[in-house]
């Protein structure tokens, strides 16, 4: 969908070189005045505005498509690898600032600023898109990992008659967007499952110390 921009501004141009310009209302109010509005008049400038608001349209759609093109072909080509999430975005991000440097600059004008939105605009939704299925992953392989190890720990505490020990430590990675929501999930389920299999040994320092991730328990998260 076509988003305008920003307010500007209607002009009639009335010198080749830009130098004299009507302001639309002030043209509007002078035959008002004058009683000389023909119809004519009004055909034309229905036609200026609708041209201008069609060419409008056009750039941006051009701009976001190509855009659109361009961040899917970025995430295809890193193999749609959510490990590798924050790069992506990084990519995207640095696409926006030269837009954001470059126009009013570089490239000046109206066209260049429907340009340069529609650009911005289909970056982000490829992003967006990116960023929901990647969160939902990641968190749905921390439900996993939290489920598993939160099974494990229990089924060992039994057998030892205490909460165990994860005595080989992951060594953790934030990971960014994907690590956060990996190892919320894990830790959530980790601890809902235990609780619930095994209450007596689901608390204290032994059992946080177990699947903790940013300390390097079941729940750490590492893909290198």
């Amino acid at each position: 969908m076509y988003v305008e921009p920003r307010s500007r501004l209607c002009s009639l141009l009335i010198a080749k070189d830009g130098a004299i310009k009507f302001n639309l209302t002030n043209f509007m109010e002078f035959y008002m005045k004058n009683k000389i509005i023909h119809l004519s008049v009004l055909v034309m400038l229905g036609l200026f505005m609708s041209m201008n608001a069609s060419a409008s349209r056009m750039h941006y759609n051009i701009a976001k498509n190509a855009a659109h093109g361009l961040a899917q072909s970025a995430w295809d080509n890193i193999d749609h690898d959510c490990t590798r999430l924050n790069q992506f975005v990084k990519i995207i991000n640095a696409g926006v600032r030269d837009v954001l440097r470059d126009i009013g600059t570089k490239y000046r004008g109206r066209a260049a600023e429907d340009f340069g939105i529609g650009y911005i605009h289909g970056l982000r939704d490829v992003l967006r898109t990116v960023v929901r299925d990647c969160v939902g992953e990641c968190r749905m392989l921390g439900d996993a990992m939290g489920e598993w190890s939160g099974k494990m720990f229990c089924r060992l505490a039994v057998v030892i008659g205490h909460a165990p020990s994860f005595t080989s430590r992951i060594a953790n990675i934030d990971g960014g967007i994907c690590g956060r929501a990996y190892r919320s999930a894990c830790e959530n389920n980790f601890v809902g499952t235990a609780q619930s299999m095994c209450p007596a040994y689901a608390n204290g320092h032994p059992f946080w110390n177990f699947y903790r991730g940013r300390d390097g328990g079941s729940c750490g998260y590492n893909p290198y």
